[in-house]
């Protein structure tokens, strides 16, 4: 690895891996205490978008990932700051370029592994900024370490009916779009709009799945292909979103079967069980 390729890492992720957590999040800007000198007010910036950083500390000091690195470790010569951020990267935090990748299905998705929960600290620690357990999420996620276009990636993945959901800190997409069905031979449905709606229901609940099964959309385009599913239920219970697309969704599933009851008033005044979840966690919601 040479030092171009080197600070294609993500700062914000390499801090997380040493065990920094930004104190504040404004938009773009993550701040820090710093981590090579004491403070009680953060005042180390990084920006996610830039992937670059600046203490308004330290006279302005800032830079690359690199650059963090060496002034972290000041006896380090480049050379040493390469070999440390290539010890700490591994599979282990993702390369910037995700971070704006703005097309969720990107052409030529390709599964390079597949591996249990808990392997990815950058993976667990976005599991438990969303307010969800390793032993919750394990039943129904991996992950998912994949490549598009040449750059490698990963992120916590669902399967659905065609292939892999996927989604991290900053991007969601999919391998295949359909949706994910969780029969356990219940005679109830639940039915959910993402898979951290289902992991936010199981938390809340704490409820195992025996006697309910459970539907996760992944898009609202795919209901008509989950009414097949649905059809065959007499006891169904719709925990869509509340935003304008998922109460339209939810009226219109309630038309096509009366039978079934809409349950988004779980969440509360907010938007989803995720964030009704974080809140009741006294979390930050941050999506």
């Amino acid at each position: 690895m040479n030092a171009k390729q080197a600070n294609t890492f993500s700062i914000i992720e390499y801090l997380e891996a040493c065990g920094h957590m930004p104190a504040k999040i404004r938009g773009d800007s993550h701040f820090y205490l710093s981590p090579y000198r004491p403070e009680d007010t953060a005042s180390l910036k990084v920006s996610q978008s830039k992937n670059l950083w600046v203490d308004y500390g330290d006279q302005n000091a800032g830079g690359s990932l690199i650059d963090l690195v060496l002034k972290i470790n000041p006896d380090y010569t480049v050379s040493d700051a390469i070999q440390e951020i290539t010890r700490t990267a591994g599979d282990s935090f993702s390369f910037h370029r995700q971070i704006s990748d703005p097309d969720p299905n990107p052409p030529g998705i390709q599964i390079r592994s597949i591996k249990d929960l808990g392997n990815n600290r950058s993976l667990t620690g976005y599991l438990n900024e969303r307010g969800i357990q390793l032993t919750t999420a394990e039943r129904y996620c991996r992950e998912i370490y994949f490549s598009t276009g040449g750059k490698s990636y990963f992120g916590i993945g669902n399967r659905n009916e065609n292939g892999w959901s996927i989604r991290n800190r900053y991007w969601k997409g999919c391998s295949a779009q359909k949706i994910s069905y969780y029969p356990t031979k219940g005679q109830q449905l639940s039915v959910f709009e993402g898979i951290f709606d289902l992991l936010s229901f199981l938390e809340l609940k704490q409820e195992p799945p025996i006697g309910r099964d459970y539907l996760v959309l992944n898009s609202l385009s795919n209901i008509p292909q989950a009414g097949q599913i649905i059809k065959r239920y007499k006891d169904i219970d719709l925990y869509l979103d509340k935003d304008v697309a998922g109460i339209k969704a939810t009226k219109e599933l309630l038309k096509t079967f009366p039978h079934s009851r809409d349950k988004s008033a779980l969440a509360g005044i907010y938007t989803d069980l995720n964030e009704y979840l974080l809140k009741a966690k006294g979390y930050a919601i941050r999506r």
